[in-house]
């Protein structure tokens, strides 16, 4: 197979990791920052999914690639997505945030990617995937709304934003963020069908690929190559602030890293996605199992915020758990 559709991957995951390093996208602090009254990282999100609603159907209607929505595993996606809004305060960051952040140079999003590696190849093929399996088995099969139902919410979502203020989050406005987010989103689709890949953007795929490949086992290249790529842009987008340097948290905050990173790959395998393969995609198809995993995200870290608060708070002699 040409090198091409390979060099799409690299390509989309460098857009993806630029442009969420940037406009700092990750919803660990999105979702914590709506429980405070800011919704600016959620309307990013929301813009981002709009444009793939509006997009989408023509992309699918010229026969570019094929949608595939993930199917509604009922518990899967209620336990793995709780899962996951809890570890997300611990990593510092989502599935996404973890990468980017990693191609900056923060130490201890590294320790957290390498959990959540682990995380996911445990419930994924490990002796963890008994029990992923029994979850997962309360299964609804999947279903895409009609075209014109696509580009009529979208349309709605963007009717809603645009009475919307401006607000920045890291050096880009949500409005710069969510456009360009969304783009990516959407060209990850034919890219990824020119492959012979038929979904768009997802990272834990290729991070449990990447562990796979060094354990001698099938790596798939494509999501691999889109790991790498978004490494790769985090940097760039970094790189446009300044000099990259290394930085790390103190030693008993890199242990929380891994068992946050832990949590995410645990969470995301058994939810069948994370914020970006069931949220930022699955939601851009109008996926009934993206509404229910990214439900039960953010009922996860509104929980760990919650605690969160009560340690920090608590006498003393207790141990509050890390910040943002």
């Amino acid at each position: 197979m040409s090198a091409l559709p390979l060099a799409g991957a690299l390509l989309v995951g460098a857009a993806f990791g630029y442009g969420a390093q940037r406009g700092a996208f990750c919803m660990n602090s999105g979702f914590r920052d709506a429980l405070a009254g800011d919704f600016t990282k959620l309307k990013a999100l929301a813009l981002a999914v709009a444009v793939q609603l509006l997009l989408l159907p023509v992309v699918f209607g010229l026969g570019l690639a094929q949608p595939a929505p993930p199917a509604l595993k009922v518990w899967g996606a209620l336990v793995g997505g709780l899962v996951f809004g809890l570890s997300m305060r611990w990593a510092g960051a989502c599935a996404a945030g973890v990468l980017y952040k990693l191609g900056a140079g923060d130490v201890g999003a590294l320790l957290a990617l390498v959990g959540m590696a682990l995380g996911a190849t445990l419930a994924e093929s490990g002796p963890l995937s008994a029990a992923r399996i029994a979850v997962q088995r309360a299964e609804i099969d999947p279903w895409m709304p009609a075209p014109i139902v696509s580009i009529l919410v979208g349309l709605l979502v963007l009717a809603g934003l645009a009475r919307a203020g401006d607000g920045r989050a890291g050096q880009w406005t949500w409005k710069r963020t969510g456009l360009w987010i969304g783009a990516t989103a959407t060209l990850a689709w034919p890219l990824s069908a020119a492959y012979g890949r038929q979904f768009g953007l997802a990272v834990v795929p290729g991070t449990v690929g990447i562990v796979s490949g060094i354990g001698g086992g099938t790596m798939p290249a494509w999501d691999a190559l889109l790991v790498v790529g978004l490494l790769v842009g985090g940097w760039i987008g970094a790189r446009r602030s300044g000099r990259v340097e290394l930085t790390a948290p103190g030693p008993s905050l890199l242990l929380r890293r891994f068992a946050g990173g832990l949590g995410l790959g645990i969470g995301a395998s058994v939810a069948a996605g994370c914020t970006v393969g069931q949220g930022l995609t699955g939601l851009g198809l109008l996926a009934p199992s993206s509404f229910v995993v990214m439900g039960a995200i953010f009922a996860g870290s509104a929980l760990s915020t919650t605690l969160a608060r009560r340690f920090e708070h608590a006498p003393a002699g207790m141990t509050a758990l890390p910040g943002r």
